[in-house]
């Protein structure tokens, strides 16, 4: 053990568990306790599955908490407090523990939140973080999509936080490149202002990026748009038709 707890989080990709960085793998394997967040107490964590082939059950603790996936901000600060309250008491002693993210830490990742109220509660607690493969350069390289080239712009969006379809509509003209993140519930509006903008015919669609289930579609029309989940992303290319 060290003689201060030592939290590491730890970006595993989009859901290949191959896609998991030899950094990250070696900071799983050398922690005391993995922690894995989950949405709902009765639903599984996706991140420990995806971690499941690196671990060891039998020295290593497993601690699943729950941060549920809403936006109403009194919930879900206390949900982060309970995390953090959580994680800390059981670093406690110096010991080594990892938090376990989809994707990479610091691109809407839990931990951003987590760190605010780790630093309150045990702020001798030392924190790292190792990068993760998102969920969009997986998805762009199974479709074999640049996502920029030389002067290129690139933007990427939260499109289920994007209600505004002038706004939607004008990164879509000022970007060559746009990624909308999360895009499942947005998918409607999504295909509505492609449609107007010409640039349908420019977009790939994915979901479960990495993991068995994992779609990818080119014909968006082909799609039923009121059933499509939360991890999903667009990617549109202005001036290539993928």
């Amino acid at each position: 053990m060290t003689d201060h707890p030592l939290l590491t989080a730890v970006g595993l990709g989009p859901g290949d568990p191959e896609l998991l960085t030899l950094k990250g793998l070696r900071a799983i394997q050398a922690a005391e306790v993995v922690f894995a967040p989950r949405g709902r107490d009765d639903a599984p964590s996706l991140a420990l599955g995806i971690a499941a082939p690196w671990l060891d059950r039998q020295r290593q603790t497993i601690v699943e908490v729950t941060l549920p996936m809403v936006r109403e901000a009194g919930q879900v600060r206390a949900a982060w407090r309970s995390a953090a309250e959580t994680i800390a008491a059981a670093l406690e002693g110096g010991r080594r523990g990892v938090y376990l993210l989809l994707g990479d830490p610091l691109l809407y990742g839990t931990i951003i939140y987590l760190r605010r109220e780790l630093v309150a509660l045990a702020p001798g607690l030392e924190l790292r973080i190792i990068p993760g493969v998102t969920s969009f350069a997986a998805a762009a390289a199974s479709g074999a999509v640049p996502l920029a080239l030389a002067e290129e712009r690139l933007a990427v969006l939260p499109a289920s936080h994007e209600d505004d379809p002038t706004r939607l509509r004008r990164v879509l003209a000022d970007f060559e490149t746009v990624v909308l993140l999360k895009a499942g519930p947005a998918l409607p509006r999504i295909v509505a202002a492609l449609e107007e903008t010409g640039l349908l015919e420019h977009a790939l669609y994915a979901e479960h990026v990495g993991m068995p289930e994992e779609l990818i579609v080119r014909d968006l029309r082909s799609l039923d748009l009121q059933r499509r989940p939360y991890l999903s992303l667009v990617i549109v290319r202005r001036g290539d038709r993928l």
